[in-house]
Protein backbone atom coordinates (compact mmCIF):
# COMPACT_ATOMS: atom_id res chain seq x y z
CA UNK A 1 0.00 0.00 0.00
CA UNK A 2 1.00 3.30 0.87
CA UNK A 3 3.59 3.13 3.99
CA UNK A 4 5.23 6.51 4.04
CA UNK A 5 4.02 9.38 3.16
CA UNK A 6 7.36 11.11 2.30
CA UNK A 7 11.21 9.47 2.46
CA UNK A 8 13.94 11.78 2.23
CA UNK A 9 16.93 10.01 0.82
CA UNK A 10 20.47 10.02 2.37
CA UNK A 11 19.60 10.89 5.98
CA UNK A 12 16.52 7.82 6.54
CA UNK A 13 14.16 10.09 7.45
CA UNK A 14 10.87 9.62 6.58
CA UNK A 15 7.43 10.62 7.16
CA UNK A 16 4.89 7.60 8.31
CA UNK A 17 1.55 7.08 6.66
CA UNK A 18 0.23 5.28 9.77
CA UNK A 19 1.30 7.87 12.64
CA UNK A 20 -0.22 10.42 10.27
CA UNK A 21 -3.25 9.75 9.69
CA UNK A 22 -3.27 8.83 13.60
CA UNK A 23 -2.63 12.59 14.22
CA UNK A 24 -4.95 13.63 11.59
CA UNK A 25 -8.19 11.18 12.87
CA UNK A 26 -7.50 12.92 16.48
CA UNK A 27 -7.42 16.77 15.06
CA UNK A 28 -10.55 15.96 13.45
CA UNK A 29 -12.19 14.57 16.45
CA UNK A 30 -10.50 16.78 18.63
CA UNK A 31 -11.84 19.82 16.52
CA UNK A 32 -15.49 18.35 16.62
CA UNK A 33 -15.77 17.78 20.45
CA UNK A 34 -14.63 21.17 20.93
CA UNK A 35 -16.41 22.93 18.78
CA UNK A 36 -20.12 21.58 20.11
CA UNK A 37 -18.67 21.57 23.48
CA UNK A 38 -18.08 25.43 23.12
CA UNK A 39 -21.04 25.75 21.75
CA UNK A 40 -23.77 23.74 23.60
CA UNK A 41 -22.12 23.05 26.83
CA UNK A 42 -20.44 26.72 27.34
CA UNK A 43 -16.66 24.56 28.32
CA UNK A 44 -13.88 26.54 27.81
CA UNK A 45 -12.54 25.55 24.40
CA UNK A 46 -8.48 25.14 25.35
CA UNK A 47 -9.48 23.51 28.04
CA UNK A 48 -11.91 20.78 25.45
CA UNK A 49 -8.55 20.23 23.48
CA UNK A 50 -6.65 19.62 26.87
CA UNK A 51 -8.80 16.75 27.79
CA UNK A 52 -8.74 14.91 24.36
CA UNK A 53 -4.93 15.35 23.96
CA UNK A 54 -4.77 13.47 27.12
CA UNK A 55 -7.76 11.42 26.29
CA UNK A 56 -5.31 10.59 22.36
CA UNK A 57 -2.30 10.06 24.62
CA UNK A 58 -3.88 7.64 26.70
CA UNK A 59 -5.74 5.92 24.46
CA UNK A 60 -1.94 4.96 22.80
CA UNK A 61 -0.69 4.04 25.87
CA UNK A 62 -3.63 1.23 26.36
CA UNK A 63 -3.92 0.32 22.65
CA UNK A 64 0.18 -0.60 22.97
CA UNK A 65 0.20 -1.67 26.25
CA UNK A 66 -2.35 -4.44 25.04
CA UNK A 67 -0.62 -5.25 21.63
CA UNK A 68 2.93 -5.42 23.73
CA UNK A 69 0.76 -8.19 25.87
CA UNK A 70 -0.39 -10.09 23.43
CA UNK A 71 3.25 -10.49 21.56
CA UNK A 72 4.92 -10.39 25.27
CA UNK A 73 7.87 -12.72 24.14
CA UNK A 74 8.94 -10.16 21.28
CA UNK A 75 8.81 -7.22 23.41
CA UNK A 76 10.41 -8.40 26.33
CA UNK A 77 13.67 -8.93 24.17
CA UNK A 78 13.36 -5.58 22.28
CA UNK A 79 11.64 -3.60 25.05
CA UNK A 80 12.24 -0.41 23.13
CA UNK A 81 10.55 -1.26 19.98
CA UNK A 82 7.31 -0.33 22.42
CA UNK A 83 8.06 2.93 21.89
CA UNK A 84 8.11 2.90 17.72
CA UNK A 85 4.11 3.44 18.01
CA UNK A 86 4.77 5.20 14.37
CA UNK A 87 5.15 1.26 13.12
CA UNK A 88 1.69 0.33 14.02
CA UNK A 89 1.01 -2.33 16.59
CA UNK A 90 -2.09 -1.27 18.03
CA UNK A 91 -4.89 -2.54 19.91
CA UNK A 92 -7.41 -0.42 19.63
CA UNK A 93 -10.25 -1.07 22.31
CA UNK A 94 -7.18 -1.36 24.81
CA UNK A 95 -6.79 2.31 24.24
CA UNK A 96 -10.65 2.51 24.66
CA UNK A 97 -10.76 1.14 27.62
CA UNK A 98 -8.14 2.62 29.18
CA UNK A 99 -10.13 6.03 28.31
CA UNK A 100 -12.97 4.93 30.22
CA UNK A 101 -11.31 3.98 33.09
CA UNK A 102 -9.58 7.30 33.08
CA UNK A 103 -13.03 8.98 32.68
CA UNK A 104 -14.57 7.33 35.01
CA UNK A 105 -11.85 8.32 37.56
CA UNK A 106 -11.80 12.23 36.39
CA UNK A 107 -14.85 13.56 34.98
CA UNK A 108 -16.54 12.95 38.89
CA UNK A 109 -13.39 15.68 40.22
CA UNK A 110 -14.39 18.24 37.84
CA UNK A 111 -18.09 18.78 37.79
CA UNK A 112 -17.37 22.16 35.73
CA UNK A 113 -16.61 20.17 32.41
CA UNK A 114 -20.64 18.84 32.66
CA UNK A 115 -20.08 15.07 33.74
CA UNK A 116 -21.97 12.67 31.00
CA UNK A 117 -23.03 16.01 28.89
CA UNK A 118 -19.76 16.04 28.01
CA UNK A 119 -19.15 12.35 27.71
CA UNK A 120 -21.74 12.60 25.01
CA UNK A 121 -20.02 14.62 23.17
CA UNK A 122 -16.34 12.72 23.52
CA UNK A 123 -18.27 9.65 22.59
CA UNK A 124 -19.36 11.23 19.25
CA UNK A 125 -15.99 12.83 18.39
CA UNK A 126 -14.58 9.63 19.21
CA UNK A 127 -17.02 7.90 16.34
CA UNK A 128 -15.85 10.46 14.28
CA UNK A 129 -12.10 9.69 15.29
CA UNK A 130 -12.27 6.41 14.61
CA UNK A 131 -14.10 6.56 11.01
CA UNK A 132 -10.64 8.29 9.87
CA UNK A 133 -8.33 6.20 12.01
CA UNK A 134 -9.64 3.45 10.56
CA UNK A 135 -8.03 4.82 7.19
CA UNK A 136 -4.62 4.27 9.20
CA UNK A 137 -3.74 0.33 8.82
CA UNK A 138 -5.24 0.62 5.14
CA UNK A 139 -3.06 2.72 3.49
CA UNK A 140 -0.11 1.38 5.49
CA UNK A 141 -1.14 -2.04 4.58
CA UNK A 142 -2.01 -3.38 8.11
CA UNK A 143 -5.22 -5.21 9.44
CA UNK A 144 -6.03 -6.92 6.16
CA UNK A 145 -9.17 -9.03 5.92
CA UNK A 146 -9.02 -13.00 4.80
CA UNK A 147 -9.90 -14.39 1.38
CA UNK A 148 -13.37 -13.81 -0.03
CA UNK A 149 -14.54 -14.12 -3.47
CA UNK A 150 -16.44 -10.83 -3.27
CA UNK A 151 -15.66 -7.86 -5.86
CA UNK A 152 -15.07 -5.77 -3.35
CA UNK A 153 -12.32 -7.87 -2.13
CA UNK A 154 -8.81 -6.00 -2.03
CA UNK A 155 -5.74 -7.39 -4.05
CA UNK A 156 -3.75 -9.43 -1.23
CA UNK A 157 -0.74 -8.22 -2.76
CA UNK A 158 -0.77 -5.07 -1.47
CA UNK A 159 -0.24 -6.25 2.06
CA UNK A 160 2.33 -7.68 4.41
CA UNK A 161 2.44 -9.47 7.49
CA UNK A 162 3.94 -9.05 10.73
CA UNK A 163 8.03 -9.68 9.26
CA UNK A 164 7.46 -7.90 5.91
CA UNK A 165 6.49 -10.76 3.63
CA UNK A 166 4.11 -11.13 1.56
CA UNK A 167 1.21 -12.64 3.48
CA UNK A 168 0.67 -16.02 3.71
CA UNK A 169 -2.48 -15.77 1.37
CA UNK A 170 -0.12 -14.10 -1.57
CA UNK A 171 2.45 -17.33 -0.70
CA UNK A 172 -0.10 -19.36 -1.45
CA UNK A 173 -2.68 -17.75 -4.11
CA UNK A 174 -1.06 -14.43 -5.98
CA UNK A 175 -4.72 -13.99 -7.27
CA UNK A 176 -6.29 -13.82 -4.00
CA UNK A 177 -8.75 -11.12 -2.97
CA UNK A 178 -9.29 -10.31 0.81
CA UNK A 179 -12.08 -8.94 2.58
CA UNK A 180 -11.20 -5.06 2.95
CA UNK A 181 -11.79 -5.13 6.62
CA UNK A 182 -10.22 -1.81 7.05
CA UNK A 183 -13.12 -0.06 5.12
CA UNK A 184 -15.54 -1.98 7.09
CA UNK A 185 -14.46 -0.23 10.34
CA UNK A 186 -14.51 2.82 8.67
CA UNK A 187 -17.90 2.40 7.22
CA UNK A 188 -19.52 1.10 10.66
CA UNK A 189 -17.75 3.83 12.58
CA UNK A 190 -19.54 6.48 10.39
CA UNK A 191 -23.26 4.54 10.75
CA UNK A 192 -22.70 5.00 14.39
CA UNK A 193 -21.81 8.27 14.18
CA UNK A 194 -24.57 9.14 12.13
CA UNK A 195 -26.77 6.99 14.51
CA UNK A 196 -25.57 9.17 17.66
CA UNK A 197 -26.14 12.22 15.93
CA UNK A 198 -30.15 11.28 15.25
CA UNK A 199 -30.29 9.83 18.90
CA UNK A 200 -28.59 13.34 20.26
CA UNK A 201 -31.32 15.18 18.51
CA UNK A 202 -34.12 13.65 20.64
CA UNK A 203 -32.16 15.52 23.64
CA UNK A 204 -32.13 11.96 25.54
CA UNK A 205 -30.97 12.35 29.39
CA UNK A 206 -27.29 12.53 29.09
CA UNK A 207 -24.48 10.12 28.95
CA UNK A 208 -27.09 8.00 27.22
CA UNK A 209 -25.67 8.68 23.71
CA UNK A 210 -22.46 7.88 25.36
CA UNK A 211 -23.98 4.58 26.34
CA UNK A 212 -25.36 3.79 22.86
CA UNK A 213 -21.77 4.29 21.74
CA UNK A 214 -20.33 1.61 23.72
CA UNK A 215 -23.60 -0.20 23.14
CA UNK A 216 -23.14 -0.27 19.28
CA UNK A 217 -19.16 0.23 18.31
CA UNK A 218 -18.20 -3.09 20.13
CA UNK A 219 -21.06 -5.21 18.45
CA UNK A 220 -19.82 -4.30 15.00
CA UNK A 221 -16.16 -4.63 15.48
CA UNK A 222 -16.49 -7.73 17.09
CA UNK A 223 -18.20 -9.12 14.01
CA UNK A 224 -15.87 -7.40 11.65
CA UNK A 225 -12.96 -9.41 13.50
CA UNK A 226 -13.98 -12.32 12.21
CA UNK A 227 -13.25 -11.59 8.88
CA UNK A 228 -9.39 -10.34 9.82
CA UNK A 229 -7.28 -12.21 8.28
CA UNK A 230 -3.59 -10.87 10.01
CA UNK A 231 -2.72 -12.90 13.47
CA UNK A 232 -0.49 -10.21 14.59
CA UNK A 233 -3.40 -8.30 16.52
CA UNK A 234 -3.11 -11.42 18.69
CA UNK A 235 -5.49 -13.92 20.44
CA UNK A 236 -6.92 -14.63 24.12
CA UNK A 237 -7.87 -17.51 22.81
CA UNK A 238 -6.02 -18.79 19.81
CA UNK A 239 -7.85 -18.30 16.41
CA UNK A 240 -11.68 -18.19 18.39
CA UNK A 241 -11.13 -14.78 20.19
CA UNK A 242 -9.47 -12.11 19.46
CA UNK A 243 -8.04 -9.12 22.57
CA UNK A 244 -10.22 -6.73 20.37
CA UNK A 245 -13.47 -8.76 20.66
CA UNK A 246 -12.14 -9.67 24.09
CA UNK A 247 -11.79 -6.28 24.94
CA UNK A 248 -15.29 -5.24 23.19
CA UNK A 249 -16.97 -7.51 26.17
CA UNK A 250 -16.13 -4.74 29.01
CA UNK A 251 -16.77 -1.87 26.92
CA UNK A 252 -20.53 -2.99 25.87
CA UNK A 253 -21.48 -3.85 29.30
CA UNK A 254 -19.58 -0.55 30.31
CA UNK A 255 -22.48 0.96 27.92
CA UNK A 256 -25.38 -1.10 29.28
CA UNK A 257 -24.23 0.08 32.95
CA UNK A 258 -24.53 3.67 31.82
CA UNK A 259 -27.64 3.65 30.06
CA UNK A 260 -28.83 1.77 33.15
CA UNK A 261 -27.73 4.15 35.38
CA UNK A 262 -29.10 7.27 32.99
CA UNK A 263 -32.83 5.81 33.04
CA UNK A 264 -35.47 8.76 33.23
CA UNK A 265 -37.26 8.50 36.82
CA UNK A 266 -40.70 8.18 35.26
CA UNK A 267 -43.52 10.40 34.41
CA UNK A 268 -44.53 12.84 36.96
CA UNK A 269 -47.81 12.16 38.75
CA UNK A 270 -50.62 13.95 37.49
CA UNK A 271 -52.17 16.57 40.63
CA UNK A 272 -55.02 14.99 42.30
CA UNK A 273 -58.39 16.79 41.04
CA UNK A 274 -60.01 19.63 43.41
CA UNK A 275 -61.99 18.17 46.03
CA UNK A 276 -65.76 19.72 45.84
CA UNK A 277 -66.35 21.86 48.48
CA UNK A 278 -69.58 20.65 50.47
CA UNK A 279 -72.72 23.17 49.53
CA UNK A 280 -73.99 25.67 52.29
CA UNK A 281 -77.08 24.39 54.08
Amino acid sequence: MWPEILKIPGIGLSIQTYGTVIVLAFLVGAWWTRRRATATLGLDPERVFNVTFVLLFIALIGARLVFAFSDYDHYARRPFAFLKIWEGGLVGYGGLVACLLWLAWWLPRHPEMKGFAFFDLLARGGALALAIGWLAPLLAGDDYGKATEAAWGIPAAWFKDGTGAATSVVRTDAAARLHPTQIYEVLWAFVVFAALAAYARRAPLSGRVGALFLLLHPIGHAVIELFRGDVKRGYVIDDVLSWSQFLAIPVFFAGVAIWLIRKPTGRTAAPSPPTAKPKAP
